[in-house]
């Protein structure tokens, strides 16, 4: 559970979130969710540190590596259009991922597609090996997604959170993310219903996922 000081940071919203979610999975026919959606501009995103580089990594070379998805996850996630970039120190060993794109993109922890505006990417799947999460890796990724980002003219890094995510919702907060909008998804057996999202009730095993079209901030829009 999270600290007192936790506690205000994520305000009543995140702590009802968090404690709603909790009983969801332990109810285990209903699921709940509740997602921050944030956008992280360009130039609040970190230089590359010195001996870091970050590249494209082959479907085949990432199979040989330990992380944290899966093969069929890997796939479904390349399928998609995914790139898939990698981060190295100056030992050139290898020290985490992270997942970038520009086309729609399916998530599996709740039956939904986001689209970005021609401007943005969509991010996902950020992951530093447990060796590194000291070093510099966080800040190689993110670095490494900017260059991606430049090459193609893309502004804005887009991508959900969930809403009780502390240490998630800081690290972004200090990238000067903007929060544009939040989504809350409820399942029932293989309903789920998502007041936001086109169309709102779906089945899940049989229907098509309903569509989030993400929107770019506005100078008005609070920070995430």
């Amino acid at each position: 559970m999270p600290d007192y000081t936790a506690l205000k940071l994520l305000g009543i919203a995140g702590v009802l979130s968090y404690g709603v979610a909790r009983l969801a999975t332990k109810a285990g026919v209903v699921g709940y969710n509740r997602y921050t959606l944030v956008a992280v501009p360009i130039a609040g995103m970190p230089k590359m540190p010195r001996g870091y580089r970050v590249e494209p990594i082959a479907p085949e070379k990432l199979a040989t590596l330990e992380i944290d998805a899966n093969a069929e996850e890997q796939d479904r996630r390349f399928d998609q259009g995914l790139t898939c970039l990698a981060a190295y120190n100056a030992r050139d060993e290898f020290v985490g991922i992270t997942w970038v794109g520009t086309a729609p993109f399916e998530e599996t922890m709740v039956h939904l597609r986001f689209e970005v505006p021609d401007t943005a990417i969509w991010d996902t799947g950020l992951w530093i090996h447990p060796d590194h999460r000291l070093g510099r890796a966080f800040a190689a990724l993110w670095a490494g997604t900017a260059e991606w980002m430049a090459a193609r003219g893309r502004k804005w890094s887009m991508s959900w959170i969930a809403d009780y995510n502390l240490p998630s919702l800081l690290s972004h907060r200090r990238m000067q993310s903007a929060t544009v909008g939040h989504i809350t998804t409820v399942r029932f057996f293989r309903w789920q219903y998502m007041a936001q999202g086109v169309p709102k009730i779906v089945r899940i095993d049989r229907d098509a996922p309903p569509i989030m079209r993400m929107k770019l901030p506005s100078p008005s829009l609070e920070t995430a």
